[in-house]
């Protein structure tokens, strides 16, 4: 009985409209190939090795491929290599299917594409894309007007104008730096708008111009809108085409180069026209527009004009995908110590490369991803924020991250007998038992301890010092005379209104005798009145400057400047007196802290002068309510722990929620027998202990309350 050959299936033919050009030389020095679908306009960039499966695809079989190759080239390759590049082809919808096999793929790969509302919903309000011009007959219109500009004339004027531009300049530098911005009306606005999209339709038009320079198509140009931010965009993608890496630069490039010539001739425009709306906006086009482009375009960890920069100059294409996918590998290595193949063999230099690039580029997309959805939350209302923002942290921030966890899933159960993935899951079970072991029992907040009983005495008038009654540190009593002073305008005062009222009172003694005087009784009942007031008052200033201590305590804090027979001024400080027998201890915990603080079962003060031993005390009350203000001495303006800015009045305001805590000490202590009125320091409240997740989650909590607005 005859034996039954088995067939390998045929492979399915190339459709028939692709293109296969010669394409750069690869960062290792291969040559390489750009496939293109026209009818997608997408490109492929392959190697030596799958272009010669390519050239003889014609052969049908993978076997009869793999021979063909080996037997013409210096290539050693087996069918396995030619299934995964016709593999490749098919998910890419290279080849040309039919029958029923082909359809039934077709609508697999179309039920695969369908989105449910929700899932259109985000990706549409991520990023989102209108077309606006198909620009090829424009820039096939405008090139050989404009071809002028690629001369090296060109460059020769530019650099003269921004010379000149700089010599001017550099002549009114103040004066440039300090151009009124007329933007405040309706016209002064658009204007504005005006200059801003002159120099970003320049900015796109710089790109397509020199796309059509070399040859390539530009499909369309429109507005993208990334998190609702519109910006231009230029589809750019046939530059995949240009075999040269110069071209390619020269194309990425173009963009910048186009703002940075229209901020030279504008900052040259600015020197000679004259104050108003127009100067206002070659201003703006001057400095702002190409700075801001540069800070936004330069970066090469997203997919603007720095990063194609940096990867055509490389001669890397793909270079983010390729980097990602290199450091996932080499994460899962280091973790686990698979002895898996990378994605690509690199030399030592770009493996190093790969993997630096991509851990920056994650670590700027996170920060950049974390401030935008920080600019969504605040941009809408409090709860929409809220969503939106989780929407933002959600997507670009917690997704990537399941999705390389859901991939250490897959890796196998063999994955935990290496010695390097039992270390990775003793590291990780520290770090879970330092989260949720409630190993913290006490809270630290910033305190400050004083007198309960303490007065700053303050000149009420000015006067002339006669004489210190006290010395610094000295033990007076409940009104003891602590200083003299006198005032001889206030003397004279005195007198002066004293006369006034013994005249008026000769002149009601007097009225029988003068009829004059009788009419003008109820006037001089008046002006007796006045003059006894004034005396009075000017009697009390004179009391006031017989400065007597308010109640037993130390007279601290003598004015040194002052000296005797000196004239000081109103408001003047002159000492302080404090009562150390009753102290008390003010703190500040934060709004996170409240509740644990509220549980505290005792507490220590820690000053921060060196020489003061710590104080045992207990918390007496804590404010309902947050503080409007904080003492001085705590403030960061200060010096001290607590984040605050100062007000009109010059006082701190704490910058978040902080509540204030009284507390007693359990022991007399004699600190403030040696210090002035209060000293600094902070308090550790013994508290309930917590875990530092449980920390995190009700910090979390507390704020998404607060800020949803519930």
């Amino acid at each position: 009985m005859a034996g039954v050959v088995e067939t390998a299936p045929a492979l399915a033919p190339l459709r028939e409209e692709l293109h296969c050009l010669p394409g750069p030389q690869g960062f290792d020095g291969a040559p390489t190939w750009t496939l293109h679908d026209p009818a997608n306009n997408r490109f492929f960039r392959i190697g030596w090795q799958e272009f010669e499966i390519l050239a003889r695809w014609a052969l049908g079989q993978t076997e009869a491929i793999a021979q063909a190759v080996n037997r013409e080239t210096t290539l050693h390759i087996d069918i396995s290599q030619v299934g995964e590049f016709a593999q490749f082809l098919l998910n890419n919808n290279l080849l040309r299917l039919s029958g029923d096999a082909g359809l039934q793929r077709l609508r697999q790969q179309v039920a695969m594409r369908k989105q449910s509302w929700a899932q259109w919903l985000l990706h549409n309000y991520l990023f989102f894309k209108i077309p606006l011009l198909k620009p090829d007959a424009l820039l096939a219109w405008l090139y050989p007007r404009l071809a002028w500009i690629y001369s090296g004339r060109f460059a020769v004027l530019l650099i003269g104008c921004g010379l000149l531009a700089g010599f001017l300049l550099s002549r009114q530098w103040e004066r440039f730096l300090a151009t009124f911005p007329h933007f405040f009306n309706w016209s002064g606005l658009a204007q504005y708008f005006l200059a801003l999209m002159l120099a970003k339709t320049l900015h796109e038009f710089g790109h397509a111009l020199t796309a059509h320079r070399y040859g390539c198509r530009v499909p369309t140009m429109g507005l993208a809108f990334m998190v609702m931010y519109p910006m231009l965009y230029t589809d750019a993608s046939e530059t995949w085409k240009l075999s040269s890496r110069r071209q390619r630069v020269a194309i990425a490039g173009a963009g910048i180069a186009a703002e940075l010539g229209l901020a030279v001739f504008a900052a040259l425009a600015w020197s000679f026209l004259a104050d108003g709306p127009l100067r206002s906006g070659v201003f703006l086009l001057a400095t702002s527009t190409w700075i801001m482009t540069l800070a936004i375009n330069l970066s090469p960890f997203m997919r603007f004009d720095g990063y194609y920069l940096l990867a055509d100059w490389l001669g890397i294409e793909n270079l983010q995908p390729r980097a990602f996918a290199y450091n996932r590998w080499h994460l899962r290595y280091l973790l686990f110590g698979l002895d898996q193949a990378p994605p690509e063999s690199l030399p030592q230099r770009w493996h190093w490369f790969f993997i630096g690039y991509a851990w920056c580029t994650w670590l700027y997309r996170f920060f950049l991803f974390l401030g935008i959805a920080l600019l969504v939350y605040h941009f809408f209302f409090k709860f929409l924020g809220l969503l939106m923002m989780a929407v933002e942290v959600g997507w670009f921030i917690l997704r990537p991250i399941w999705s390389e966890l859901a991939a250490w899933k897959n890796l196998g159960p063999d994955v935990w007998t290496q010695p390097q993935s039992r270390i990775s899951l003793l590291l990780l079970v520290v770090v879970i038992a330092v989260l949720v072991v409630p190993w913290q029992g006490h809270v630290n907040v910033p305190a400050l301890i004083k007198a309960e009983r303490y007065a700053e005495i303050y000149l009420p008038t000015a006067a002339r010092l006669d004489a210190w009654q006290v010395k610094t540190g000295q033990a007076v009593k409940s009104g003891e005379l602590l200083a003299q002073l006198s005032s001889r305008e206030l003397d004279f005062q005195a007198r002066n209104s004293s006369l006034e009222g013994q005249l008026v009172e000769w002149q009601l003694a007097y009225q029988g005798l003068e009829q004059n005087l009788n009419q003008r009784r109820q006037v001089l009942l008046k002006e007796l009145e006045s003059a006894g007031a004034k005396q009075a008052g000017f009697r009390h200033q004179q009391t006031q400057l017989t400065i007597q201590a308010p109640f037993y305590g130390l007279a601290l804090d003598l004015n040194q400047q002052a000296q005797e027979g000196q004239w000081l001024k109103e408001g003047e400080a002159l000492l302080i007196v404090v009562d150390p027998r009753s102290q008390l201890i003010e703190a500040y915990v934060a709004e996170e802290d409240l509740q644990a603080a509220g549980q505290a079962d005792g507490a220590v003060f820690y000053p921060d002068q060196p020489g003061m031993a710590p104080i045992n005390c207990r918390v007496e009350r804590i404010d309902q309510g947050g503080a409007a203000r904080i003492p001085a001495m705590l403030a960061s303006m200060h010096g001290g722990a607590i984040a605050a800015r100062s007000d009109a009045q010059q006082q701190g305001v704490p910058e978040s929620a902080v509540y204030r805590i009284i507390l007693r000490p359990e022991a007399e202590s004699q600190s403030l027998a040696h210090f002035p009125g209060e000293r600094r320091g902070s308090v550790r409240l013994d508290t309930p202990a917590t875990s530092l997740l449980h920390r995190l989650v009700r910090q979390v909590a507390t704020v998404l309350v607060r800020e949803s607005g519930f």
